[in-house]
Parts: C-alpha cells; sequence; structure tokens
C-alpha cells in the first residue's frame, strides 16, 4: 500500500503564525493600556476576565491555524497544529527564565496546539463547503 506523503508548506505556516503572533501582541497592547496585566502574571479561572483572555488567546491561535490551512491549501489540520508548535517554540525562545510562567499560561500554551489544529480542521471544512457549491 503506498504511503500517503505528508508536505508542509512553511510559507504558510509562518504566514499563520505571524497572524497568530500579531493578534497576541494586540491583546496584550490593549491589555497593558486597560492595565489590565495581572492575568500574565497571575492568572485565575475564578476571574472571568481572565477565562475570556485566555479564551481569545487560543482564538488567535486558532485563527493562525486557520490561516496557514487555507493557504498551503492541504494538510489543513497539520498546518493549523505547526502554527500550534510554533508558537509554543516562540513562547519558549522570548522568556528567558528570569520570570517564572504561571502553570496556568503554560496549559493554555498546550491547549494552544489543540487550538491551532482546530483552526486547520475548520479551514478544511470551510474548503470542502466551498467546494461543493
Amino acid at each position: 500500500m503506498p504511503r500517503a506523503e505528508l508536505r508542509v508548506q512553511w510559507a504558510a505556516v509562518a504566514f499563520g503564525w505571524l497572524a497568530d503572533f500579531s493578534l497576541r501582541i494586540l491583546i496584550q497592547v490593549t491589555l497593558g493600556w486597560l492595565g489590565a496585566t495581572r492575568v500574565f502574571t497571575a492568572p485565575s479561572l475564578h476571574e472571568p476576565l481572565h477565562v475570556l483572555i485566555l479564551a481569545l488567546i487560543l482564538a488567535a491561535t486558532a485563527t493562525g491555524g486557520f490561516i496557514a490551512a487555507r493557504i498551503a491549501g492541504e494538510s489543513f489540520t497539520l498546518h493549523g497544529l505547526l502554527v500550534g508548535v510554533t508558537s509554543i517554540l516562540a513562547a519558549a525562545v522570548s522568556n528567558p527564565g528570569l520570570v517564572p510562567v504561571p502553570r496556568l499560561l503554560v496549559a493554555v500554551q498546550a491547549l494552544s496546539l489543540l487550538a491551532g489544529a482546530l483552526g486547520g480542521l475548520l479551514a478544511s471544512l470551510a474548503t470542502r463547503g466551498q467546494a461543493s457549491r
């Protein structure tokens, strides 16, 4: 039986990650202007604003995964997942370890893998919907 090849279009992943990164920066800058930066130092699932912000961060990664998958036009979920992987790598590189990262933010970063893959899956469904018209 022939093996299916998974081709990765790294330019698509890069564009998806740039969208994710840009949306995250927009969220962080907006929170800085509003003075609501405690979510980055002491996030809590008991505060609705923190839950909303964490959901927005995951939505940014899902959006990046969607964009990467649409640009790639194939292996949709894989391209979305790779946006999540790239997001984790960028976060790891940008934190020199001087400030401890709260566990909840680490968990959200791990969930960004699923969010990116979900964005890719949604792109696949959107592409199928357009092709059937």
